[in-house]
C-alpha cells in the first residue's frame, strides 16, 4: 500500500466537463502546498510547446510555488495569445480562491491539442475544486489527469537523512505520445525534505536522463510534457552531501517506478522491451542505437507478433548513426544469444527466443563492439490496439 501523503501538500479534484462531452469523470486537479515551496520542472523540447509550458517556465524563474492547477481532456496546446490568457486567467482565479499570489499558481494541461480551453465551466468548478483539498487527496487527484491511460501512477519512497525522515511521493500521467527526450507525461514530485531550489533543479536533471528521459511508446514528443519536482520543506533540512544522494537516489526510484508504470501502460502495449546497448564509442552513440532499435515500427510489430526477426533489429542499428559494422556485433533476445561477431551462433534456437519473446517483459542484448558507451531504453510492442485508441482518440 503506498504511502498517499507527505506533509504540507493537499490534493483534491473535480469533474468540469472539460470536454463538453457531459462526461461524468474527475478532469480537474489541485495540488497545495501550505507554505511557500521550492520547485524545479523540467519540460518538452517541443518547440510548439502549449500555453501552460510556457507559464510554468516563467513561474519558475521567478519565486517559490503554492498551487498546481491540472486539467486532463484538452491540451491548450496550439491556441496562441488567448491560450496563454485563458491559462494566466485560470490561475488568477485560484489565487484569488486560495488567497495566494497569482504568480505562485502553476498550471498544466494535457488532452487534444488545438482548442481553447472552456474557462467558463472550468472556473465554475474552481470553488469546489479548492475547497475540497485533502492531505489524504492524492488518489483523487491521479485519476483526474488521466487520458487514455487505463490506470492510476503513483509512487512513494521514505528515506532517511542526518535530521530525520523525509517523504517522497510521484504521480503521473501518459500512456501514448511517449517518447525518450523526456518522454510525453505529467508527472508531480512532492517531498517534504526541505531543499534548496537549485539543488532540486540538478537532482531532477541527472534523474530524468535514466528514467522519463529513457522511454518511449511511440517515438512522439508531445507540446506538453511536464516534470515538477516541489518541496513543502515541511520535513527535515537537506544540506550536506550525504543528504543530497539519500534524496536524489529516493528521487531517482521513485521517478524510475513511475516511468515503467507509463511504459507498462502503454496505449495497446502487451509486452514491455528494455533494449540494452553496451560496446558504443560513447553513451550518445549507445543511446542513438538504442532509440533506433526502440521506435522501429519494424521491430515494434515484430515484438508483438513475438516473431525473433532480429535482422529488424540488426536494420535499426544500422541506420541509427553509431559506429559498428556487421562484422562487430552482437545480439541477444532474453537469454538467448543470436548473433556474435555478426553471425548465428552455433546452435541457435529460434524457438526459444520466440517463448523468450512471447514473455510480457524481457531484455534486448546489444553490442556494437566499438567501445565503453552504454544507453538503455524502456520501450513496448505496437498493436492493432494503439491503431484503434488513436483513431477514436478525438470521437
Amino acid at each position: 500500500m503506498k504511502k498517499l501523503f507527505v506533509p504540507g501538500f493537499s490534493f483534491s479534484s473535480v469533474t468540469a466537463d472539460v470536454r463538453g462531452k457531459g462526461e461524468d469523470r474527475p478532469d480537474m486537479g489541485l495540488i497545495y502546498c501550505h507554505g511557500l515551496s521550492a520547485a524545479a520542472g523540467i519540460f518538452t523540447t517541443n518547440s510548439m510547446a502549449a500555453p501552460p509550458v510556457r507559464l510554468c517556465r516563467e513561474r519558475l524563474a521567478s519565486g517559490g510555488v503554492r498551487a498546481v492547477l491540472v486539467n486532463s481532456g484538452n491540451a491548450n496546446a496550439m491556441t496562441g495569445k488567448e491560450g496563454y490568457e485563458d491559462a494566466v486567467a485560470l490561475c488568477r482565479s485560484v489565487a484569488e480562491l486560495l488567497d495566494v499570489p497569482a504568480e505562485s499558481v502553476l498550471f498544466c494541461s494535457t488532452g487534444v491539442i488545438g482548442e481553447r480551453l472552456p474557462v467558463h465551466r472550468m472556473e465554475e468548478a474552481l470553488p469546489r475544486l479548492t475547497g475540497n483539498l485533502s492531505d489524504r487527496g492524492a488518489g483523487l487527484f491521479s485519476e483526474a489527469i488521466l487520458t487514455t491511460d487505463t490506470c492510476t501512477k503513483i509512487a512513494g519512497k521514505q528515506t532517511e537523512v542526518s535530521k530525520g525522515t523525509a517523504g517522497l511521493l510521484g504521480i503521473a500521467k501518459g500512456a501514448g505520445m511517449i517518447a525518450p527526450k523526456m518522454a510525453t507525461m505529467l508527472a508531480f514530485i512532492m517531498t517534504d525534505a526541505n531543499i534548496e531550489p537549485d539543488t532540486m533543479g540538478t537532482m531532477l536533471r541527472e534523474v530524468n536522463q535514466e528514467t522519463f528521459g529513457a522511454i518511449t511508446i511511440d517515438g512522439d514528443t508531445s507540446t506538453n510534457d511536464t516534470v515538477l519536482f516541489i518541496s513543502s520543506g515541511a520535513g527535515p533540512a537537506v544540506r550536506d552531501e550525504q543528504d543530497i544522494q539519500a534524496i536524489s537516489t529516493a528521487l531517482k526510484n521513485v521517478c524510475l517506478d513511475l516511468a515503467e508504470q507509463i511504459v507498462s501502460d502503454g496505449e495497446g502495449t502487451t509486452r514491455v522491451v528494455q533494449v540494452q546497448v553496451g560496446g558504443a564509442v560513447d553513451d550518445d552513440q549507445a543511446q542513438s542505437a538504442a532509440r533506433a532499435v526502440a521506435e522501429s515500427l519494424l521491430v515494434k510489430t515484430a515484438f508483438a507478433a513475438a516473431d525473433p526477426n532480429w535482422g529488424r533489429i540488426a536494420a535499426a542499428v544500422g541506420y541509427s548513426g553509431a559506429e559498428t559494422s556487421s562484422d562487430a556485433l552482437s545480439l541477444s533476445i532474453g537469454d538467448v544469444q543470436v548473433l556474435a561477431g555478426g553471425r548465428l551462433v552455433d546452435g541457435y534456437n529460434e524457438s526459444l527466443a520466440a517463448e523468450q519473446m512471447s514473455q510480457k517483459r524481457y531484455t534486448i542484448g546489444i553490442s556494437l563492439g566499438n567501445g565503453p558507451g552504454s544507453a538503455s531504453i524502456l520501450t513496448t510492442d505496437l498493436t492493432e490496439e494503439y491503431v484503434r485508441i488513436n483513431c477514436e482518440y478525438r470521437s
